[in-house]
């Protein structure tokens, strides 16, 4: 089973490893951050500052999909590291990162399985305030990255929190949870041979009512079943960069297009919206027709994601 918006390869239910003591990416300044939730549980997570920062800084919070994801978020043992490349990419643009380790994760404790999308979107933003609150980070120039499930806290966020100045979102839903699991089901379920139509349209069928179930059994999940993505994006009034990877089955196009466009609708001028051939939800190159993620030979950022996001910072800096 396909979790809603999650990268395929990643177990939510993942051994916890904590963190190494300092970044895998290149950067002087690194800040070790911690907070105590309303709820009582402990957030964890870090700032990266670039090394030949002169002033104060703009910085980007990296925010993944679904699923318990550390601050490394990397996956297909080690090969597939999204937040490394996103953070080199950004640092070496003179840009600072913030990234996280979600409930009963690497150091934040907590439990993830009990916990409402709002909670969730919470967590994040408990880590954003206590990383602006360090020496080098411009207040004025905080964004978030959000990445499929992420997209949706990053809208809410632009929507709610006015220390958000701006956000760039890739994988964002305009469906709801429902509506996409019912193609990512039909993708998932291949028909088998000798099978007759009516017998794989059981088979998918069943397929999807044993995924509802489960997401109905998790309550950050359960509130996406009836997600409306095109009003929370009317809801965006402040500068934002739609990221949409026309190779992602997951999230699949115009969904990107949609959300940049109930922006508009809405009376917000700032809204860049950039489609990538060949990229799939995963951000990183897709050959065209290919589902199956172990069978992609590269498993980093796609270079045209990373110079969108890079100029969309430094044009907004």
């Amino acid at each position: 089973m396909l979790l809603l918006f999650a990268a395929a390869m990643l177990s939510p239910e993942a051994a916890v490893t904590p963190p190494a003591p300092a970044p895998a990416v290149a950067a002087a300044k690194w800040t070790e951050l911690a907070a105590l939730s309303p709820q009582g549980h402990r957030m964890a997570g870090e700032l990266l500052l670039p090394a030949d920062a002169r002033g104060d800084a703009p910085v980007v919070m990296l925010i993944s999909g679904t699923g318990r994801q550390s601050r490394d978020f990397s996956g297909f043992d080690g090969r597939y590291r999204p937040h490394d490349d996103l953070a080199q990419a950004l640092l070496s643009a003179g840009v600072g990162v913030v990234r996280f380790d979600e409930r009963n994760t690497g150091l934040s404790t907590g439990d993830h399985k009990v916990a409402r999308s709002l909670d969730l979107q919470a967590d994040a933003q408990l880590i954003l305030h206590r990383a602006a609150e360090q020496p080098g980070v411009d207040r004025r120039r905080v964004y978030v990255f959000g990445h499929s499930e992420g997209a949706v806290f990053a809208m809410r966020l632009a929507a709610t929190d006015p220390l958000v100045a701006g956000i760039a979102v890739a994988g964002a839903p305009a469906l709801s949870g429902r509506e996409m699991m019912r193609g990512q089901v039909r993708i998932e379920t291949p028909r088998k041979p000798g099978q007759t139509n009516a017998e794989w349209e059981a088979a998918v069928a069943e397929a999807y009512a044993k995924d509802i179930a489960f997401m109905e059994s998790r309550p950050s999940l359960a509130d996406l079943l009836d997600y409306d993505g095109e009003a929370a994006a009317r809801a965006v009034t402040k500068p934002a960069l739609i990221l949409e990877s026309m190779e992602d089955w997951q999230v699949t196009p115009p969904q990107g297009r949609r959300l940049a466009e109930a922006m508009r609708s809405a009376g917000n001028v700032q809204v860049d919206y950039v489609a990538l051939p060949e990229v799939g939800h995963l951000l990183t190159p897709n050959p065209p027709g290919v589902t199956d993620y172990s069978k992609l030979t590269d498993y980093s950022v796609a270079p045209a994601l990373k110079r969108a996001l890079v100029d969309w910072v430094r044009a907004r800096s």
